[in-house]
């Protein structure tokens, strides 16, 4: 296996926080049948699907996607790779960044709510 062992400890965590973002939402805005499922330019809510799918899509996607790039880098031949502990890194920080910013525009509709 070519990946450091401090890669996959990152690949690791970013799964189960993503998860665990999916556990926060769900449970936070069970007050709500549904959740937004898209939002415009401007951060406003364009489309509404129920709250368990959006609670979900995104963090179990994200999670399916960095474990399916952490296994494809580990059966890589070390030979045909430049560098997958920084590809593997930037995608988990990437992702994560992703779903603080779905995560931040889902906080700021819900208080529109009230």
């Amino acid at each position: 296996m070519s990946i450091s062992f401090g890669t996959v400890a990152i690949v690791l965590v970013a799964i189960v926080l993503l998860l665990l973002s999916g556990v926060w939402t769900d449970r936070t805005y069970s007050r709500f049948s549904e959740l937004p499922g898209h939002y415009d330019f401007r951060g406003r809510a364009t489309r509404m699907a129920p709250r368990r799918t959006m609670a979900w899509l995104l963090p179990l996607t994200f999670s399916l996607m960095l474990a399916a790039m952490g296994v494809a880098m580990a059966m890589l031949p070390a030979d045909v790779q430049n560098s997958p502990d920084a590809g593997l890194v930037i995608a988990s920080i990437t992702l994560l960044g992703a779903q603080g910013l779905v995560l931040w525009l889902l906080d700021r509709w819900a208080a529109g709510q009230a």
